[in-house]
């Protein structure tokens, strides 16, 4: 990218897209296309709409192409586009582009934070609504389905036999591998609400058998002993390094000798501005933790050693959050 004024100002005004995509998301507007055309007066009636506000808002999706619009004033989806952009299906996007709903009112405060240091309240997870967990929930298993087999083919599971995914969500990671490492078996630990999420996906993958369910707040809890692999995968993030060298003296005591800790995360160069994704991702951190960011290598291999990790290395780079660091327990 080359800056001047008029890319400058481009950038400037890049958020008015993403808010009525947005918008359009938290409606479900697009679900109630995928049946065929509908006239705004149609999709008023059913759910008390403004014509005016959603005439304007659809004519602004159909100029990004993003729904269509026909002569007659009616507005369809795209087939192409209802797998990713309705709430039934199971390549839906939907679930990240409620989170982003949710990020953009934890970003409208980065000016305030920048000027005195705090984020005004971020939300405790315990404390956020149903919907706001599941879809938090969602956009992970979003961005997870694709890169989990990737990451799970980058390591070597053959010496592992019992894995606990720290925080592992609704399973996405603990699937693949599973799937990648038939001989494995897995322990999944997350607050009890975030686990019966992670059980009806396994049930769904046939894989509940082989994965023990554990609803606890892993940042407070004793973790279940007995493992030979801890998965670390986009936790470290949410912490300061105090928080993650707690964190890390239980996933230390919960393995066996010999074991290892696999932490998937973002890893930044020595200048903090590599990858970019990362860099940005910091930011997201700022507003939306008390104490969060994104750690260079020596900051992560420093307090993995501060809590008794031995061996600390980076295992797989990337420019998404797909860096992996491995580290022992001494034998």
């Amino acid at each position: 990218m080359t800056w001047n004024k008029d890319t400058v100002l481009e950038l400037s005004a890049r958020f008015t897209l993403s808010r009525i995509l947005i918008s359009a998301a938290e409606i479900d507007l697009f679900s109630k296309l995928k049946d065929g055309p509908k006239t705004v007066e149609q999709l008023c009636a059913d759910e008390g709409w403004s014509e005016r506000a959603l005439r304007i808002l659809l004519d602004a999706l159909a100029a990004q192409e993003l729904v269509r619009k026909a002569d007659d004033g009616t507005y369809s989806l795209d087939a192409s586009l209802v797998p990713a952009l309705t709430k039934d299906s199971a390549e839906s996007i939907l679930p990240m582009l409620l989170h982003r709903g949710s990020m953009w009112k934890t970003w409208s405060n980065l000016t305030e934070i920048v000027k005195n240091g705090k984020s005004p309240d971020p939300n405790a997870f315990e404390a956020r609504p149903r919907e706001q967990i599941e879809a938090f929930i969602g956009a992970m298993h979003v961005i997870g389905r694709d890169l989990a087999d990737k990451i799970a083919d980058s390591v070597d599971l053959s010496p592992f036999t019992r894995m606990i995914d720290v925080g592992g969500a609704s399973g996405t990671y603990t699937i693949a591998f599973l799937r990648k490492a038939p001989h494995l078996n897995a322990t999944l630990v997350d607050r009890p609400e975030v686990v019966e999420m992670a059980r009806t996906r396994l049930a769904r993958e046939q894989l509940l058998d082989r994965v023990k369910l554990v609803g606890l707040d892993f940042q407070n809890d004793p973790l279940p002993a007995g493992h030979d692999l801890a998965l670390v995968s986009a936790i470290i993030h949410q912490n300061d390094s105090e928080e993650n060298r707690v964190l890390y003296r239980r996933i230390h005591d919960c393995l066996i000798t010999g074991g290892a800790i696999l932490i998937r995360d973002h890893v930044m160069d020595p200048s903090r501005t590599t990858p970019v994704d990362g860099a940005v991702f910091a930011v997201n951190m700022l507003v939306a933790t008390p104490g969060g960011n994104t750690y260079t290598l020596e900051e992560i291999t420093e307090d993995l050693q501060s809590t008794g990790f031995t061996d600390v290395r980076l295992i797989r780079s990337g420019e998404r959050m797909d860096h992996l660091v491995m580290a022992s327990k001494a034998r």
